[in-house]
């Protein structure tokens, strides 16, 4: 482990909610124009990579969704907005949903290992290296280009919650010329992770909502209100214009009776997500020993699927697949000794529901991972002997092994260990 990691008074992880960030800024949009102002005048590049696979019509549906929702607010000439298709051509059904101009990303290079393996061309994990490898092969400064991915199977997402992941790098970045940061709270950070609540919202209500764009937490809001308390007045008419609805806003701006409804219409039609995201921190709460648990603690959703990191700092660290993504990132960043980690708690957001085959298993797998990744003596993989749970018959519980126990997932080389195959090679 990096030194810097558990070294005292040296502060690797920031945090930040959006209250803090935009307090000084005069809103969402008095925020985009500093980053902007940022951008132009330190030359940065940011890259804001849609990751889209598979043919399911929905998730076709809600890329183009996105994009619309993320498109307006976010792109400029200093923020490039992509969809990326793993996966072969892009399929009309998708292109057709999308807007003129709007660009795709289908031919993505293959990458191959020392030892000759090639990258498989499945997976979110191994999109993401192809993408990175796509913007290597064009980059003229891997340290002011800043590199976001996000899910695209959103049905509510805020574009502020792209936004909060690079402007802290953007506001903080110092040049090597003498450029002061427009925000020295955020000079040396150069890792972002997104901490928005995930909720399952009711299938109908966000159905009945649906626009031609993703859904805002605001929409999500009105929505349940206007099917809970058909008489009480919208979220979005009663806050001030252009206010965002944390929780502190919320808070400070609806009546206590208001507040109430809203409350419980919330909770009718909609639930915490992310179990096994909330498992793995109780974990980490529970032990809190070693310095990689402590650092950890402090990101709220340690699953959450937006992570953003400069161009030359993807590119130097190892990454597992599936759901490992996520922790590795976190845990390369944390011991990389490069920069700063930013966790940005944002507004809440909803996926398309999951399909895995066990929630259960998914969180013995990323349990074995998470103790590799913090330097446990022995990985739970092992330890030689069964792992076992509680099933429940109708005479109580029986003892039953786990068949089979989860393998702990092999990360993946740095990007700057993989080299491009030409197609003519293959």
């Amino acid at each position: 482990m990096s030194a810097a990691l558990g070294a005292p008074g040296h502060e690797r992880v920031l945090d930040i909610d959006l209250d803090t960030l935009l307090a000084p800024t005069g809103g969402v949009s008095g925020l985009r124009a500093r980053v902007e102002d940022a951008l132009c005048r330190h030359d940065l590049r940011v890259h804001l990579i849609l990751l889209c696979h598979g043919t399911d019509p929905q998730r076709f549906t809600t890329t183009a969704r996105l994009c619309r929702a993320l498109g307006p607010v976010l792109r400029t000439d200093r923020v490039e907005l992509v969809v990326s298709y793993q996966g072969g051509p892009v399929p009309r059904e998708l292109t057709d949903l999308l807007e003129p101009g709007d660009p795709v990303w289908s031919e993505h290079p293959t990458l191959a290992g020392s030892d000759g393996a090639l990258l498989p061309q499945v997976g979110k994990t191994e999109h993401l290296l192809s993408c990175l490898a796509m913007l290597r092969s064009r980059s003229w400064n891997p340290d002011r280009q800043f590199v976001v991915f996000l899910d695209s199977d959103y049905l509510v997402y805020d574009p502020v919650d792209a936004l909060v992941l690079y402007a802290p790098w953007a506001l903080g970045f110092s040049s090597p010329d003498g450029g002061a940061p427009a925000d020295t709270r955020f000079t040396g950070l150069e890792f972002a992770k997104g901490g928005g609540l995930r909720l399952v919202a009711d299938a109908e209500l966000t159905m009945k909502a649906s626009t031609d764009r993703t859904l805002s937490f605001l929409d999500l809001l009105d929505a349940a209100m206007a099917r809970a308390v058909p008489h009480a007045p919208t979220v979005s008419a009663t806050l001030p214009p252009g206010a965002l609805p944390t929780r502190q806003v919320l808070e400070r701006t609806l009546t206590p009776a208001l507040l109430d409804e809203l409350t419980t219409a919330m909770g009718r039609y909609t639930q915490a997500g992310g179990r096994s995201s909330r498992g793995l921190s109780q974990y980490l709460a529970s032990r809190n020993a070693h310095p990689m648990e402590e650092a950890l603690t402090r990101f709220p959703f340690l699953l959450h699927g937006d992570q953003g990191a400069t161009l030359a700092a993807w590119s130097v660290i190892p990454l597992a697949p599936g759901y490992g993504l996520e922790l590795s990132f976190l845990a390369a960043a944390l011991r990389s000794g490069r920069g700063r980690v930013t966790s940005a708690v944002a507004l809440p957001h909803a996926h398309l529901p999951k399909n895995d085959g066990s929630n259960f298993a998914l969180g013995v797998e990323m349990f074995a991972l998470l103790q590799q990744l913090i330097g446990a003596d022995e990985p739970v993989a092992a330890r030689g002997r069964p792992m076992r749970r509680a099933s429940a018959t109708p005479l109580g519980y029986q003892l039953v092994n786990l068949d089979p126990p989860s393998p702990v997932p092999a990360r993946y080389p740095p990007l700057t260990e993989w080299t491009t195959v030409e197609e003519n090679q293959r």
